[in-house]
């Protein structure tokens, strides 16, 4: 079935700037990548309000850490993050 779309200047230049350095065969398919993003970019999202949702939820049962200096503060969250990616590789 096919479709079409006025996607306006300046997405128009986007596409055919993406053709010409060769980054997709067609314009077509450069605006099934840029839906594809969109499904991507909406489902991370969806998967972040359910983690700011559970944050919330433990925040308000008084599951949370304090402390007293930002750079101690700074460091723990650096550390763990680290951790955390270290344990993804």
């Amino acid at each position: 079935m096919s479709k079409s779309y006025v996607p306006g200047d300046e997405a128009d230049a986007i596409i055919a700037r993406q053709v010409a350095k060769g980054n997709f065969p067609s314009a077509d398919a450069v605006v099934r990548a840029g839906v594809r993003m969109v499904e991507e970019y909406e489902a991370d999202l969806a998967a972040l309000r359910v983690k700011i949702d559970a944050a919330d939820a433990a925040y308000r049962r008084g599951e949370y850490r304090r402390s007293p200096d930002p750079e101690v503060m700074k460091a723990d969250i650096t550390a763990r993050g680290e951790a955390r990616l270290s344990r993804k590789s």
